[in-house]
């Protein structure tokens, strides 16, 4: 036992001095670590390759492939760096004339006039503020259970790409985000941008003090992330564990957004006032004729066809019922067949019924088939008007234009229902003892046929339908709007409330900050000390004060000081980080691999010094975001080939600093790219991948801002969504084509093309997209709708522009979907491939121009040439 003791106690004092040992170089590291120094421009290196620099940029770069014995790839041609420059700037490809007019233009700024017409483009706003939602977790809706939309949140993602297409200064943008409330509380766009605080998802409910925290905690985790490069929010139950931030550091910035709260703030004038009030008196109203539609049954429009009765019209809750009300035991044997579905956005029960023992029209069994949006049955009980489920329901759909036998059995207390033969339901009530039969839709029509009723001795008590105008009806409501009117009436009324300026904003709940409190081991439930606003120590080289509000304001001020504090010049990390991300939107990969940690456990800057000439660069150029682009494409090192650099045996000039050696691998050349000897070949982002399918084939629609579109999803995937609440779309038209930064970001459920394509989740922020290689994206490109489809549409436009010269019509092809034209060996084999293809749907009876050619689109769409940005 003392041995044991004596282990233990070992143990424990190694781990304590391990402790001790780690925490006193952790406090080192503090001391020096590169990202919590006030970064200063250091002096331009020279490098021997003179000619090779054209900007600052080039000089750090290369004299940093030189220490080591490299050398950078060979300028790429200049098609392959145009059509890098656009769809790096814009997500487009290059028209054949941008191609044309830029292979004529010899003179020395050819290159330089090429970036000031795209970064001129209001296209530019659109990709590049796309960078920005991932970074902001924008999100059209709340995520969670109920997935509540949010109609006003897409004015915050207009602002983001009207930002960045002025060339709003940086400083000026972050301080709107975290206080246009306080800097500019008049201005719609200023309040519109502090939705940055509030697109993160959140449950509904911030009356709960638990929800409240969390919320808090993802503004407090993304401020902190995006703008510093740091994660604080792993300090909210303790200590960091590698970064000199302190749970005290944590809460003392909860104590600048703990008086914070959220609001739809209507900016408007006296005039739009009234507007929006009569359009909430007109939304008020619709709503309770949609109520009163959908609780009550419907007469539809019955008709007997050839001895079958047909059911037509599209309505919720059709009800037609025969027989005697004082049936008691019998079998119900008949055939159904589905022929329709409702398009309106709201399917939760679109199914076909069998009532049984219907004493009334609010008495009675209904056999519910395919209900919740097509994906199960369900027995159900209408009594006096109200309708329940008799649980459990079964797994199983109805198919459109498929004939199913149903029967039904009733003997006294017992229920059962078949369907093709096969058992559903064997249930017991007694609330219903006698009555006729029914038919019924929900949201679809149907046809029946083959109608018997039996007793239980066999004797038929019905045999076919009667006249539907005999049987028991609803009452007729003539005048009453139809579902669809009132589902069009209500959307169009939404539309212009959304359309209204109404900020989805925050603001503080008064002057009186809330006081704030150290949470023991992060609960709230737990406080224990109080704590006052500042910001990390580790970065303060000077103490940051937050003076009490003069009595005639309205907040806190505190999110103001804090943003001013952001991007002041004592800050050491909100330019670096901020140039970092520019970088890596522009090569993949930034110095800072870790661009949101640029803690002490992130990744070393591959070429500090150039980082740091960088952030004194932007800050000094007055924020330009356009500035550094102008800087970095004009580079030699953005213009560079992408093939890749052969190992080298490194000289023996010693590295830039610490961090350099490194990354060096001396002698083990550049194998990964990070010493930026050449262009890093990436894949396009799952956006920009879909609009340049859209630009290829001629159908994308560049009308900007507004509302989120929808486009078609497949109905079992929507079907995966616990809310459902995406229209069903057979068929997509030019409302759908827009720049897929305006399609419609519901949490619950992504478009599976962008989702496939690595389009990230919106619950946390992103700071680079990860890049998959999966069977179902190549599946996605040759199978989905969209593509077939879009190959069709570009077949269409190149036949319209060229005629059915087949020569000409791979040269369109080349152009309008690589901005190039094809080498003599690529003619050749899509002229044979045409023929063969025109061959083959020949003798399948289809128009083999057309689909051949579209085959031939189709396969554009499907090279690495199109989906790489190179």
């Amino acid at each position: 036992m003392r041995r044991r003791f004596s282990i233990s106690i070992l143990i424990w004092l190694s781990l304590a001095l391990t402790t001790c040992v780690a925490a006193e170089a952790r406090a080192d590291d503090e001391q020096t670590h590169w990202a919590f120094r006030t970064p200063t421009r250091p002096p331009i290196p020279s490098a021997k390759d003179v000619s090779w620099v054209r900007t600052p940029v080039d000089a750090f770069v290369l004299a940093r492939l030189e220490a080591v014995g490299l050398r950078p790839k060979p300028r790429a041609d200049a098609v392959r760096r145009l059509r890098r420059a656009s769809l790096d700037l814009l997500g487009l490809p290059p028209t054949r004339q941008q191609v044309e007019v830029f292979l004529k233009d010899s003179s020395p700024d050819a290159w330089r006039r090429v970036i000031d017409r795209l970064l001129a483009s209001p296209h530019y706003g659109e990709r590049w503020g796309r960078h920005w939602l991932d970074l902001a977790r924008y999100a059209d809706s709340n995520g969670f259970e109920f997935d509540f939309e949010r109609p006003y949140a897409w004015h915050y993602r207009d602002y983001v790409i009207n930002s960045f297409n002025s060339d709003q200064p940086y400083d000026r943008f972050l301080i709107e985000q975290l206080a246009g409330d306080e800097s500019d509380p008049n201005r719609f766009e200023a309040l519109v941008a502090t939705g940055f605080c509030r697109t993160g998802p959140t449950v509904g409910n911030q009356t709960l003090e638990k929800n409240r925290y969390d919320e808090l905690d993802d503004v407090i985790s993304t401020t902190t992330e995006v703008f510093l490069g740091l994660t604080l929010g792993c300090a909210r139950c303790h200590d960091h564990k590698y970064d000199p931030l302190t749970q005290r550091d944590y809460y003392a910035m909860l104590a600048i957004f703990h008086t914070m709260a959220k609001r739809d703030h209507f900016v408007g004038s006296a005039q739009q006032r009234q507007e929006l009030s009569r359009i909430d008196g007109q939304l008020r109203s619709a709503r309770s004729d949609m109520k009163k539609l959908s609780n009550g049954p419907s007469r539809g429009r019955w008709r007997l066809q050839n001895g079958e009765l047909v059911q037509d019209a599209i309505v919720p809750n059709a009800r037609l019922f025969f027989g005697d009300p004082q049936w008691t035991d019998y079998t119900v044997e008949v055939e159904f067949l589905k022929t329709g579905g409702t398009q309106e956005a709201f399917n939760y029960e679109a199914g076909v019924c069998l009532a049984f023992r219907a004493a009334d029209l609010k008495n009675f069994y209904w056999a519910h088939l395919g209900v919740s949006d097509n994906r199960e049955h369900a027995l159900e009980i209408e009594h006096n008007g109200g309708r329940a489920p008799m649980f459990p329901k079964v797994a199983g759909s109805v198919q459109r234009n498929q004939w199913y036998r149903l029967k039904a059995e009733l003997r006294g207390e017992s229920l059962r229902v078949w369907l093709d033969g096969k058992l559903l339901f064997d249930r017991r009530d007694k609330r219903h003892a006698r009555g006729g039969i029914g038919f019924g839709n929900w949201l679809t029509t149907t046809r029946w046929k083959n109608l018997t009723v039996r007793d239980p001795n066999g004797a038929v008590l019905l045999d076919g339908f009667g006249d539907p105008a005999q049987g028991l009806q609803p009452d007729a409501q003539p005048d009453a709007p139809t579902r669809d009117v009132l589902n069009a009436r209500i959307a169009a009324l939404e539309n212009q409330k959304a359309r209204m300026p109404i900020a989805m904003s925050i603001f503080d709940s008064g002057r009186e900050a809330r006081v704030t409190k150290l949470f023991v081991r992060g609960d709230y439930r737990n406080p224990g000390s109080v704590v006052e606003p500042a910001v990390p120590v580790a970065l303060a080289t000077q103490p940051l004060t937050f003076p009490a509000p003069s009595k005639s304001a309205t907040t806190t001020g505190r999110r103001r000081i804090l943003a001013e504090w952001l991007v002041s010049p004592r800050n050491p990390l909100t330019a670096r980080v901020m140039v970092n991300r520019i970088w890596q939107y522009h090569f993949g990969r930034g110095l800072v691999e870790s661009s949101s940690n640029f803690g002490l456990y992130g990744d070393d800057p591959s070429h500090p010094r150039l980082l740091d000439w960088l952030a004194v660069e932007f800050i000094e150029s007055g924020w330009s975001v356009k500035h550094m682009h102008r800087l970095i494409m004009t580079s030699s090192v953005y213009q560079q080939s992408s093939q890749q650099t052969p190992p080298a045996q490194a000289s023996g000039r010693s590295a830039d600093s610490e961090q350099e050696r490194a990354v060096s691998g001396a002698g083990a050349g550049d194998a990964d790219g990070r010493l930026l000897s050449r262009f890093r070949l990436r894949r396009l982002e799952a956006e920009v991948l879909r609009d340049r399918i859209l630009a290829s084939s001629g159908a994308l629609n560049v009308r900007m801002h507004g509302p989120g579109i929808r486009p078609r999803m497949h109905p079992s995937v929507i079907a995966t969504s616990t809310t459902r609440k995406w229209p069903t779309i057979d068929r997509e038209g030019p409302r759908h084509w827009r720049r897929s930064v305006y399609i419609f970001t519901r949490r619950s459920i992504l478009l599976p093309m962008l989702e496939v394509f690595d389009a990230p989740p919106t619950t946390e922020s992103c700071e680079r997209r990860q890049t998959t290689t999966v069977p179902t994206q190549a599946l996605q490109l040759m199978n989905d709708v969209f593509t077939q489809d879009q190959a069709l549409a570009m077949a269409a436009a190149v036949t319209r522009d060229v005629g059915t010269n087949a020569a000409q019509q791979v040269a369109a092809v080349y152009w309008r979907a690589l901005a190039r034209p094809p080498s003599a060996e690529e003619q050749v084999d899509c002229v044979r491939y045409l023929g063969e293809q025109r061959a083959y749907h020949a003798a399948r009876g289809k128009q083999s121009n057309s689909h051949a050619l579209a085959d031939l689109c189709h396969v554009m769409f499907n090279l690495n040439e199109f989906a790489y940005l190179d």
